[in-house]
């Protein structure tokens, strides 16, 4: 399945929901916006209505949220009514989509593409960015100056990203106002579908909701003082988060490690790679991880940049108005545009009293 949150306009105002995704492919759904967006509420209202449930709606609302954090706390990764919606829906679907079937409060079941805002798909408690690739940090760091730890080989590493960062697919990215060399970052990422604590390495892929792209978004010269002074990444990496279109579970993306992947500028190809051999597994974050720590449902784990992912790698740098595209076989397009930096300047240096 591909989870989407998708925005909608409505009479009070726009609101999100979830919903799962219909197309021939993920990446053309993602790139054209041909295809379609169960509404899975709806959908579980109309089928209560249809099988003369008593209060289709109320009982939508208990069972199947139209949040997917709140119903994947419900039901873990399985996500089980999510399944009976969907085979009703593809009995049903000529119906649906004609709009001759509707809930029980006349809602739309489903709707294109093209005709609603994609959003970051879930709701993230916290984002963890972990760098899984060898090559790319050895890249990276010498042309920083800096050498890979000795540690970085005994366990996995990871910062915590601002998840009120995240943008979703064709969300605009604004270029921060305090950096020179802004740049994107190919990652994949999973998303924790069940909390997990203390959970060993073999049994952590059953916590995992499913996989999404992640652009971690770089002012490198920033970043590069603070990696000097021992800090972690922080304003050279927390002005935005691009997370999407959608989740893929596990059973549509078998093979994460030979996904093809692309990254696109201006409709040119600027990288190709598939993520390849990581140090460390998704399975083993999560393990690591939640040693004596709780991993909540909707976190993200980003494997850090693939080989060859990003434009300092590549010394090949954007500018404001270029629009970047993410590509990866299986999970679609995440594409955001880049925006000039707001003209005006934060004066954050307070006034100094003169000796």
């Amino acid at each position: 399945m591909k989870l989407a949150t998708f925005r909608i306009d409505t009479p009070v105002g726009p609101i999100d929901r979830f919903g799962t995704v219909f197309a021939d492919t993920a990446i053309g759904a993602a790139r054209t916006g041909e295809g379609w967006v169960l509404d899975a509420n709806a959908a579980f209202a109309a089928l209560s209505a249809a099988t003369g449930k008593p209060s289709p709606t109320l009982r939508a609302d208990a069972f199947l949220p139209s949040d997917l954090q709140a119903l994947a706390q419900l039901y873990g990764p399985s996500l089980d009514p999510v399944v009976e919606v969907e085979a009703f829906a593809a009995a049903n679907w000529g119906a649906i989509i004609g709009g001759d079937l509707r809930g029980p409060r006349g809602e739309r079941l489903a709707h294109r593409l093209s005709d609603v805002k994609l959003r970051p798909p879930i709701k993230v408690p916290v984002l963890r960015d972990f760098a899984a690739f060898e090559d790319h940090l050895l890249a990276t760091f010498g042309k920083m100056g800096l050498k890979l730890p000795t540690e970085w080989y005994e366990r996995p590493f990871a910062f915590k990203g601002n998840s009120t960062s995240l943008v979703g697919h064709d969300e605009d990215v604004q270029w921060p106002s305090y950096t020179q060399k802004l740049d994107f970052e190919l990652e994949i990422a999973a998303v924790v579908g069940r909390a997990a604590r203390n959970v060993d390495a073999d049994e952590a892929g059953a916590h995992i909701l499913g996989f999404t792209l992640l652009n971690d978004f770089s002012a490198r010269d920033t970043q590069r003082g603070e990696m000097a002074n021992n800090t972690g990444p922080y304003k050279g990496k927390d002005f935005a988060w691009g997370l999407g279109p959608w989740i893929v579970t596990p059973d549509e993306l078998p093979d994460v490690l030979n996904t093809p992947m692309r990254v696109l500028v201006n409709g040119e190809v600027w990288a190709q790679s598939t993520p390849g051999e990581m140090q460390w597994s998704f399975e083993e974050m999560i393990s690591y991880t939640s040693q004596d720590e709780t991993l909540n449902v909707g976190d993200v784990l980003g494997s850090g940049t693939v080989n060859h992912g990003c434009g300092f790698e590549l010394d090949k740098w954007i500018k404001a108005g270029d629009v970047v595209e993410l590509e990866a076989s299986g999970l679609g397009v995440l594409r955001n545009r880049i925006l000039p930096p707001r003209p005006e300047k934060v004066n954050w240096r307070a006034a100094r009293k003169a000796a």
